[in-house]
């Protein structure tokens, strides 16, 4: 009788740890999908406060002058919002990279095309600053 609960014991400690391990690995997936989520909603409430940033077609870039609905200081304010898009995409696909990050920004620096795909843009050498990924995407832009 004593083997029979030694073997029983075995058996549940060997159950146990694996349902343990299963369920951290489904906490850490959760907690990735959260901080993901997390840094592109951020994103969004800033696109919310200016939408003339986040579809510049409700404006005028002009890459020529540096300036945007005729301001430097708004063409600044551009960028700025563009680098943060492009920061915050890149944190979400790092994050959680099996997850639909890569299809949202591709939607998301669609919008940026015009500027993305700049001979300004390129000058400025701003590539070097995301990951492989996120290079490869903002290049995609300059033949899409």
């Amino acid at each position: 009788m004593t083997m029979f609960w030694v073997t029983f014991l075995e058996c549940f400690a060997s159950i146990s740890a694996l349902v343990a391990v299963f369920l951290t690995l489904t906490q850490m997936h959760g907690n990735r999908t959260h901080h993901a989520a997390l840094h592109y909603i951020g994103q969004c409430d800033v696109a919310l406060r200016e939408p003339q940033f986040s579809n510049p077609e409700l404006g005028k870039l002009d890459l020529r002058d540096r300036t945007f609905d005729g301001e430097k200081r708004e063409f600044e304010r551009y960028e700025w919002y563009v680098a943060r898009l492009v920061y915050s995409l890149d944190a979400a696909m790092k994050i959680a990279p099996f997850q639909q990050w890569g299809a949202v920004a591709k939607t998301q620096l669609a919008n940026h095309k015009h500027y993305l795909a700049s001979e300004y843009y390129a000058k400025q050498d701003y590539l070097k600053h995301y990951s492989a990924r996120m290079r490869r995407l903002i290049q995609q832009q300059r033949t899409a």
